[in-house]
């Protein structure tokens, strides 16, 4: 067990830990920590429609967090939307797409992610506490805690979220 622990803390200095410093709960700034509605020029992803994809043998949770911005950017750019802001409570994955340089074991993936970002005019990453995205996180719990595999987008915001959707409507008033 020593031996695949040893093997993974090696291998996760030189593909993780290097790659950004940063952890998600130690962010410096001012993180968005409740929903907040997006300046008018910009469309907002959960207020118009969500959606759901699960992911399954992903390795690590920055590739997971990754693969999940790529959903949420394929489907926004199929979607014909043209100004976004995708809020994340990754600070890594926001940071990995904004710095991508520092982050070599994912090039691929990122180089992917910042092509497609450049088809849209007008975009933004937020970081948010998980305080501030509870409905995102509500979705992606549904997953894991209900066994909720099949992914789909959908308009509006999912009808069993409605009273949180309208609790955090009526709380940015």
């Amino acid at each position: 067990m020593d031996k695949a622990r040893n093997d993974y803390d090696a291998w996760a200095e030189v593909n993780i830990l290097n790659s950004s410093q940063v952890n998600d709960d130690d962010v410096d700034g001012d993180p968005i920590v409740k929903w907040e509605k997006p300046c008018q020029s910009f469309v907002k992803w959960e207020p118009m429609m969500h959606s759901r994809r699960s992911f399954s043998t992903i390795p690590t949770k920055l590739e997971a967090e990754l693969l999940s911005f790529t959903w949420a950017i394929d489907c926004l750019s199929d979607l014909r939307c043209d100004r976004v802001v995708i809020e994340s409570s990754s600070y890594l994955a926001g940071e990995a797409i904004l710095r991508p340089e520092k982050f070599l074991g994912y090039q691929d993936l990122l180089g992917y992610i910042c092509f497609k970002l450049t088809n849209f005019s007008l975009w933004n990453i937020s970081y948010v506490h998980l305080e501030g995205n509870r409905c995102p996180h509500e979705i992606a719990l549904s997953v894991t805690r209900d066994h909720r595999y099949q992914s789909y987008i959908a308009r509006g915001g999912p009808f069993w979220l409605r009273a949180l959707t309208l609790e955090e409507a009526t709380d940015d008033t």
